[in-house]
């Protein structure tokens, strides 16, 4: 029974570092090829405002956010894994001199943060359901006054 919790707990870790290093990769390195790497082709995405294959849908997304923040920075606040998910909550922050949707650049400096699920099969992410807040992006661009 102990081989069982051990190749669990490796699997767990295994998958923890894979998305360790997907998130660094792309938004600390800026390193957009990540996605090519550490996802599956066939991957599905849920995530706001976005249709599409994983890689395109991904592709997109990272596009329109270099696009519009320079000086990026990103922590992960959280990561807890089991089996084949992995818990990601992060905190990324840029520089705003890009379009952002229908804003133009502001020059402000934001902070978003946002959780993805993420589910691993063998070394690739097949599946990522992920939420951020943008509500709080859009008030700190001064587009929206919440409360």
């Amino acid at each position: 029974m102990s081989d069982v919790m051990t190749s669990g707990a490796d699997n767990a870790a295994r998958n923890r570092d894979i998305v360790t290093a997907y998130h660094n990769a792309v938004w600390r390195d800026g390193d957009k090829s990540a996605v090519d790497r550490y996802w599956d082709p066939d991957a599905e995405v849920h995530m706001t405002d976005f249709d599409g294959t994983a890689i395109a849908v991904l592709h997109a997304d990272i596009d329109r956010y270099f696009a519009a923040f320079t000086d990026i920075e990103t922590s992960i606040e959280h990561l807890v894994a089991e089996a084949d998910k992995v818990v990601l909550h992060w905190t990324t922050s840029g520089k705003h001199v890009g379009p952002y949707g229908d804003v133009a650049a502001t020059g402000k400096r934001i902070t978003m943060t946002g959780m993805d699920l993420l589910r691993i099969d063998g070394d690739r992410i097949v599946e990522c359901w992920s939420m951020w807040d943008g509500l709080s992006v859009y008030e700190q661009l001064g587009v929206l006054k919440i409360g």
